[in-house]
């Protein structure tokens, strides 16, 4: 079957394709070499295959995948030189917040749109008591002073905000509302933006000072107002991650309502729909951060995918969490083309399309690693802590290159190093969640006690851990393309038993399965090798 053998693979081969295609089309020398690459990656496709017609059209998908991401790129608006030049004249702004504002202690930031020129501001705000003072919508005036952005420890910050349509900095002294959005869409992310700056004031009124900020950046991935010591032990350590809400937060955000969902047996035509609402309340509260928005997108097409199995309109068969994942870096790429080159962006996709790898039912060397669960009681104890073994190593192993290129940094404890880290950061994601939902309470004080011991706790592992010697060892960051052809290495050998002998599945929609347990077992698996 010519779609099969398409089908498999296709949005994967398309993701790789359309990044390609964006960054040739921001080096438009580069663009021959692209389609070069494609005829070859067809040809040999052609050749494994042994289909022409499938190798015919699968290179006609490639070389559209790049001309739409090539056109992409050419469609994104710079910022024009006479803006950049004129910015730093100005002293008085008017325009509208259009992100969630990182709270400080005693600072607010936020992007600003302005009216008077077709760019954004970053805007700094210095106030006592910054909580629930501006929200995203927000149409303000600011007076100060604006300062264009300078590149500092080799990392190039000037091309990192306009990447973003940010042309400088600027630092408010007196700041006024105007009025608030009337539009519907940003009205929504208001009140989102509204209910998240409620619950951080309530935390910050009922514990310390340094435990509100930990708790802040744990919970809703806000740095700003976290000590920078602290920061940077977490920096030196490799554990950044948990930091940055991301697919780890979120699977433990939605660990308990999954597990009741599957105990009550409830269908996944009925299940995945409300966990996605959980999703989309998490989105709401919290703000769209890349790695969250890479988390969501992905559940929602392996969650479109089981509802259709459940349906029977697909084979479960079909439902491929790197397609998934391939299917939502293109949704991220499509709305901001620029990102591809932002490590925030490629450490998020890196560690989870690692871990995807890893746990691949039949090429994954953690599936082989692990083997088939016990029954054993020392099985079922046992496997838990071997499965976070395994996706620590995977999780580093994808982002080892990134963390190379980008910081010039290698963490050889870190996999050790979250063995412990996790964990703890996990039951202090279920203290504060508790917190924050009895937030309302008079008996807050007492409630947050628990989730501020895990917190110090968390903090004394991470400030422990960054002063041993060689937790974190300076490199060249050429040497990541050394480790990304390495770990690239490894994956394919691992592989290569699985590529070369898959076979078509056979077309029968009879072993469609109805039930969410099973879907929840088997997401994300091939079947089995036929021998």
């Amino acid at each position: 079957m010519i779609l099969y053998d398409i089908m498999i693979y296709a949005i994967c081969g398309l993701a790789l394709a359309f990044g390609v295609g964006i960054l040739t089309g921001m080096r438009v020398s580069l663009a021959p070499l692209a389609w070069l690459l494609a005829a070859a990656a067809s040809f040999l496709c052609g050749l494994w295959l042994r289909r022409w017609k499938a190798s015919l059209l699968w290179m006609c998908l490639l070389i559209t995948a790049l001309a739409l991401g090539s056109f992409r790129t050419s469609r994104v608006e710079t910022i024009p030189a006479w803006v950049t030049a004129r910015v730093p004249l100005l002293s008085e702004l008017t325009g509208t917040v259009a992100s969630y504002p990182e709270i400080g202690l005693n600072e607010l930031s936020f992007e600003l749109t302005l009216e008077q020129l077709p760019a954004r501001v970053l805007v700094y705000w210095r106030m006592d008591d910054p909580v629930s003072v501006i929200h995203v919508g927000d149409q303000i005036q600011v007076s100060g002073a604006a300062r264009l952005p300078e590149a500092f420890d080799g990392f190039d910050y000037p091309a990192y905000l306009a990447r973003r349509g940010i042309v400088a900095s600027f630092y408010a002294e007196e700041l006024h509302t105007l009025s608030r959005s009337q539009r519907a869409l940003v009205s929504l992310l208001a009140a989102g933006d509204r209910i998240r700056q409620r619950l951080l004031g309530r935390l910050r009124s009922a514990m310390p000072a340094n435990q509100a900020a930990l708790a802040q950046s744990l919970l809703f991935g806000d740095r700003t107002a976290l000590d920078p010591d602290i920061e940077k032990a977490f920096s030196r350590t490799g554990l950044m991650h948990l930091l940055a809400v991301s697919g780890l937060h979120l699977g433990i955000f939605l660990g308990l309502a999954w597990w009741v969902l599957r105990r009550l047996g409830v269908r996944a035509r009925f299940a995945y729909p409300s966990i996605a609402a959980l999703v989309l309340l998490a989105l709401w509260i919290i703000g769209p951060r890349v790695s969250l928005i890479r988390a969501g997108l992905l559940f929602a097409f392996l969650g479109l995918g089981h509802v259709l199995v459940d349906l029977g309109w697909i084979l479960r068969r079909w439902i491929q969490p790197l397609n998934g994942l391939a299917a939502a870096a293109i949704a991220m790429l499509g709305l901001a083309p620029f990102s591809i080159l932002d490590a925030g962006f490629q450490l998020t996709f890196a560690a989870t399309g690692s871990i995807l790898l890893a746990f691949h039912a039949s090429g994954g060397w953690a599936t082989h690693l692990l083997g088939d669960p016990g029954s054993t009681w020392k099985s079922r104890m046992l496997r838990p802590m071997a499965r976070l073994l395994v996706v620590a190593i995977a999780a580093q192993a994808g982002v080892l290159p990134v963390i190379a290129w980008h910081f010039g940094a290698f963490h050889p404890f870190s996999v050790l190093l979250n063995l412990s880290a996790v964990p703890l950061a996990a039951l202090s994601l279920w203290a504060g969640l508790i917190s924050l939902i009895l937030s309302w309470t008079i008996w807050l004080k007492w409630i947050v006690r628990p989730f501020g011991w895990l917190l110090e706790g968390l903090r004394l592992v991470v400030h422990t851990a960054a002063q041993l010697p060689g937790v974190e060892v300076v490199i060249q960051p050429t040497l990541a393309l050394w480790l990304a052809g390495f770990v690239g290495f490894l994956y394919l050998v691992t592989a290569y038993g699985w590529l070369s002998s898959a076979e078509p599945w056979e077309s029968s929609l009879t072993s469609n399965s109805t039930s969410i347990v099973s879907g929840f077992r088997d997401l994300g698996t091939l079947p089995p090798r036929k021998k």
